[in-house]
């Protein structure tokens, strides 16, 4: 009975101890206070395109300050700007830019919806890089400016903002041209095709004789006539008549000197 007795006087220690112990939460992790929500991120013009369409790539090669040939060979050309031609020096500056921004880089691409390639077959995208929004970093500089040459399919909101950041517009220059004078290609004789030799001297052609003058032509014998006397040939005009011309006759020489109608 002594034993039954320290028993029940143990358990009924250990649940007076229980009773006494504080009650822990039943979560298993601290709470902290919280500290208010989180500030919102600043909109950026490339927010409004179509996001689910962007896609990673590598850009290889840079063509000028707005086109470059990524992953594959696609060529893209960025939608809003339109830098200076790559012959011209504004042109160098732009492609420079993009070469120290872009080139070996890694770049997001995005589609404006309804949007995809220039007529010359590019690819027509919003690009950011590791330092931002690719067109906003170039039109800031000289080289390049919002583009203005036809339908900028960029949307309404990029515009606004690549031209409230385009204060400068594009300074290009004339194209850079070479000093050297191209060899003209050989023609069949060895002379240079193109060239301007001096003309040789040409021989004078000797002067023609003058036409010399026909003879005169002959007068027509008067047709064989006959008069019936002589007042007859003299109203003919044919007096005198001499001896073998035509119209002459004994009859008319009454002196037989050779001579007819001689008075």
């Amino acid at each position: 009975m002594r034993i039954i007795a320290l028993v029940v006087g143990a358990v009924t220690a250990v649940l007076l101890l229980a009773g006494c112990m504080p009650q822990r939460s039943s979560s298993s992790s601290p709470s902290f206070p919280t500290t208010g929500a989180a500030a919102p991120v600043a909109a950026s013009p490339v927010a409004d395109a179509d996001v689910t369409s962007a896609t990673g790539t590598t850009v290889k090669r840079v063509i000028d300050g707005d086109t470059f040939v990524v992953d594959g060979g696609t060529e893209v050309r960025v939608l809003g700007i339109d830098s200076c031609e790559a012959p011209t020096a504004g042109g160098r500056r732009a492609t420079r830019a993009a070469e120290d921004a872009i080139l070996g880089q890694a770049v997001r691409l995005t589609t404006e919806p309804g949007v995809d390639l220039d007529r010359y077959g590019r690819q027509l995208r919003y690009v950011a890089y590791s330092g931002g929004d690719f067109a906003e970093m170039m039109v800031r500089a000289d080289h390049t400016a919002i583009y203005t040459k036809g339908r900028n399919d960029a949307s309404a909101a990029v515009q606004a903002r690549l031209r409230s950041l385009d204060g400068n517009g594009r300074t290009c220059g004339a194209a850079a041209t070479s000093t050297r004078q191209p060899t003209p290609p050989i023609g069949v004789l060895g002379r240079s095709v193109g060239s301007n030799p001096s003309p040789k001297p040409q021989p004078q052609a000797a002067p023609r004789p003058a036409p010399k003058p026909r003879p005169a032509a002959a007068a027509p014998k008067p047709a064989a006539a006959s008069y019936k006397n002589c007042t007859e040939a003299k109203a003919a005009g044919a007096a005198p008549l001499h001896r073998g011309q035509p119209g002459y006759a004994a009859k008319l020489d009454r002196d037989g000197d050779g001579v007819a109608c001689e008075r």
